[in-house]
């Protein structure tokens, strides 16, 4: 009989040494995602306050994106509404929407092709928003004007894989691409686009649109210090509690 319960001890000590061991190696794990976070913010800060980038002419745009992901930056160039493609299921407030990312020639139509995050749009089925009512509020141009298009926004990254399924969605009489998420290797593929490395996401729309704010970058460390202090708070309960738990054990059965 002490045999056995010797033994089930033992069993009980190695499981809670193991598990402690994990929930610890996870709490460390948070605490590096905490640490890359806060580095981050701080790389995103000094880019924020830097000098505002004016791209207007073909050549502007640079080959890629190293320095620019987080500068603000002024793009001026004609818009390819034809062009726009779908991040399909985006909710805001509960809405079920999906955010527009328009093209934007740089410099005109020989210019480099800048892709804008222009703002969200509802939609019931999170794939296929009115488009055109994202322009409601853009002032048209006076008879003969040949007037460019300004935006003004903050570079953000693009990841390749991000993307996910492609589909096809026909809006207003003309056939869109819906992805999933911010992936231009992925919009290169399927349509024919061909746009620069960069993407721009612009500055809140006039409140009084329909087009609302795209998703927010974001601006502190996350939770990831929080999950830590879980992860090392349950390592601490399964180790004590088992000391607990053999300690009462074995004052049961001291004579």
């Amino acid at each position: 009989m002490y045999a056995v319960t010797f033994s089930r001890k033992i069993l009980l000590c190695a499981v809670a040494i193991g598990l402690g061991a994990l929930f610890i190696r996870l709490g460390f794990w948070q605490l590096d995602r905490h640490a890359q976070r806060s580095a981050g913010l701080g790389t995103r800060a000094e880019r924020i306050a830097a000098p505002v980038l004016e791209w207007a002419r073909p050549g502007d745009v640079p080959a890629d994106t190293v320095g620019f992901v987080g500068r603000r930056a002024w793009l001026t160039g004609r818009w390819d509404r034809a062009g726009e493609v779908v991040l399909r299921s985006r909710t805001l407030n509960g809405r079920a929407g999906a955010e527009v990312l328009t093209p934007l020639l740089v410099g005109g139509d020989a210019g480099q092709i800048v892709m804008v995050l222009r703002g969200w749009l509802p939609a019931p089925d999170g794939l296929s928003p009115h488009l055109a009512a994202g322009w409601a509020h853009a002032p048209a141009p006076a008879a003969g004007e040949d007037r460019p298009d300004r935006v003004e926004g903050v570079l953000v990254s693009s990841r390749d894989g991000r993307g996910g399924q492609p589909l096809r969605v026909e809006i207003g009489g003309r056939p869109h691409l819906a992805i999933a998420g911010l992936d231009l290797d992925l919009i290169r593929q399927e349509s024919a686009l061909d746009p620069s490395a960069h993407v721009l996401r612009a500055n809140d729309p006039p409140p009084d649109a329909v087009l609302r704010p795209a998703r927010a970058v974001e601006t502190d460390a996350g939770p990831h210090f929080s999950y830590a202090i879980q992860w090392f708070s349950f390592a601490a309960i399964a180790l004590g509690g088992t000391a607990i738990l053999l300690r009462s054990s074995s004052e049961r059965k001291t004579p």
